[in-house]
C-alpha cells in the first residue's frame, strides 16, 4: 500500500489516488479519496482517513464520559454530556429495581448542576444514550474546575501513555478527570495549582497541531526536561479514554509536524 505523509487537508482536497478503502471523514470518488473533514488524513493497512481537528461529540457506547444534571422527569435524569444529544440516566441504576416515585427523592441523590462520571451503554442514533454510573470509579463528582475543550482534543491531552496529563498532574499537584466528550474537571488543595492546571490544559487545546506543544507546555509548568517521570502517581488510568484508532495518530501529530516544518499547509 501506498503511503502517504500526515497533512493538513480541508473538505474537497483530493487526499491520494488508487484502490483504497475509504474510512471515516473522507468518500471515494473515481480513483480518488476526497476529504469531508478539516483535519489531519493518513493513509494505514486498513484504508485512508482523516482525524478531526475540531467536531461536535458524537457518543459511543462503552466511553466514558463526565457531564452535568440538567433536570429529572419522575424516572430518569437528563444530563448535558457535551453532544448535540442528552443523555439519560435512569433512576433505577441509582435506586436499584425497588425505585419508587413516589417514596424516593431524586433530587437528594443528584441535583440540578451535579457532575456525574458515567459510562455510556447505548446509543444508536435514533433516540438520546443511555447511560449508567454503576462501574467502578463512576458516579457523583464532589468538586472541581469544570472546562470544557473540543473532544478531538481529548487524546492530545492523555498524551502518549499519558505522559502529557501526568506532566500537568505532577507539576500542579493536582488530579484532572477527562471525559471523553471533552469535559475535563480539575482538583486540587491549591488554587494556584489548579489555575495553572486549566492554563496548560487551555495550551493543550488551542495549540494540539501545533509543533512543540510538550515543550512549551513544559516551560508554562516549570518543568525540567531531565526531570524523570514518576508514573506511580498518575491518577488517571481509571477514567482516561483509551480510543486506540485516534491516540496514538493525534499525539504523533507533534513529531509529524516537526518533519514537516516549513512545508506549505494544503
Amino acid at each position: 500500500m501506498q503511503e502517504i505523509r500526515r497533512k493538513y487537508v480541508v473538505p474537497g482536497d483530493r487526499i491520494i489516488e488508487g484502490n483504497f478503502r475509504p474510512l471515516f471523514n473522507v468518500i471515494k470518488a473515481g480513483n480518488s479519496i476526497i476529504s469531508t473533514r478539516i483535519g489531519i488524513a493518513e493513509a494505514g493497512r486498513e484504508g485512508v482517513k482523516v482525524i478531526p481537528l475540531s467536531g461536535v461529540y458524537i457518543p459511543r457506547v462503552n466511553d466514558i464520559v463526565i457531564g452535568k444534571i440538567m433536570h429529572h422527569s419522575s424516572l430518569s435524569w437528563d444530563v448535558d454530556i457535551n453532544s448535540c444529544f442528552s443523555a439519560h440516566l435512569p433512576a433505577q441504576d441509582v435506586f436499584g429495581r425497588d425505585f419508587s416515585p413516589a417514596r424516593d427523592d431524586m433530587g437528594r441523590e443528584l441535583a440540578i448542576g451535579d457532575l456525574i462520571t458515567a459510562r455510556i451503554i447505548a446509543f444508536d442514533r435514533t433516540r438520546d444514550p443511555m447511560v449508567t454510573i454503576q462501574d467502578k470509579d463512576l458516579g457523583k463528582v464532589p468538586s472541581g474546575e469544570f472546562i470544557k475543550i473540543s473532544a478531538t482534543r481529548v487524546p492530545r491531552l492523555i498524551g502518549k501513555r499519558g505522559s502529557m496529563i501526568q506532566t500537568i498532574e505532577q507539576a500542579t499537584h493536582t488530579r484532572v478527570l477527562i471525559g471523553q466528550n471533552g469535559i475535563v474537571v480539575v482538583t486540587g488543595r491549591n488554587s494556584e495549582g489548579i489555575k495553572l492546571a486549566v492554563r496548560a490544559i487551555r495550551m493543550v487545546e488551542e495549540e494540539a497541531h501545533t509543533p512543540n506543544l510538550t515543550q512549551r507546555v513544559k516551560t508554562l509548568l516549570n518543568v525540567s526536561d531531565s526531570a524523570p517521570a514518576d508514573t506511580s502517581q498518575l491518577a488517571q488510568p481509571q477514567n482516561a479514554p483509551q480510543n486506540e484508532e485516534l491516540q496514538p495518530t493525534i499525539q504523533e501529530v507533534e513529531e509529524e509536524l516537526e518533519v514537516e516544518k516549513g512545508e506549505k499547509v494544503p
